[in-house]
């Protein structure tokens, strides 16, 4: 947010691009969300925060649920980026499921207000982006799973794979959930005890047993 805030204050008042002007206003309603979830935010607190009158919000993030929205797609390609990352950069079957894994409890850590929202909330009115999020996460899976450049490089048969990665996926958010409520428990103690759960079966499919 930083680099952000000195980018507009290099523009004359009233002068700052659009483009610019939009990365500052999806950033802020962010950490606006993040810090008081959908329900607590309004427009009025990001229009001050960002310096500017409530309609130059609207005009440039349409209304407040289409702005959640907003972030919460930018958060998704966040959490694909990330968990990508963590599993190419990891050596093995059983590093890359901790890695990625480690990745994903590591950034719903930091988005806790907008998993409550999206997963946790009213079951309707965010569910098309809480479906698109899950079919992101299925998506980038299928990739682990079956390319040898990316993750494990596993042949398996293509309705197996559909299988086990809406099993995993599922496993994934159903803790996430329970950590809601019990937030003394680290990401890596989560890591820990799904490896414990699921690393058996990878191990087992990796190896063509």
């Amino acid at each position: 947010m930083q680099d952000v805030a000195s980018e507009i204050a290099r523009h004359p008042h009233g002068r700052v691009p659009r483009a610019l002007r939009e990365r500052q206003i999806f950033e802020l309603g962010e950490e606006l969300f993040a810090e008081r979830g959908y329900a607590g935010a309004s427009m009025d607190e990001l229009a001050r925060r960002a310096g500017v009158s409530k309609p130059v919000i609207y005009d440039l993030a349409g209304s407040k649920e289409e702005l959640y929205r907003a972030c919460v797609s930018r958060a998704a390609q966040e959490l694909y980026e990330r968990v990508e990352a963590a599993v190419i950069a990891a050596p093995d079957a059983a590093a890359k499921a901790r890695a990625g894994g480690l990745a994903f409890f590591s950034f719903v850590a930091e988005h806790r207000r907008s998993w409550e929202v999206l997963f946790m909330g009213d079951p309707g009115r965010f569910a098309a982006d809480a479906a698109r999020i899950r079919g992101r996460q299925a998506e980038l899976q299928l990739r682990l799973i079956g390319d040898p450049d990316v993750g494990l490089g596993m042949q398996v048969d293509p309705q197996q794979a559909d299988a086990m990665v809406h099993a995993v996926n599922g496993a994934y958010e159903a803790l996430a959930n329970w950590w809601y409520a019990h937030p003394e428990v680290s990401p890596e103690m989560l890591v820990d005890w799904l490896m414990a759960l699921i690393l058996p079966g990878i191990e087992r499919i990796a190896s063509g047993r």
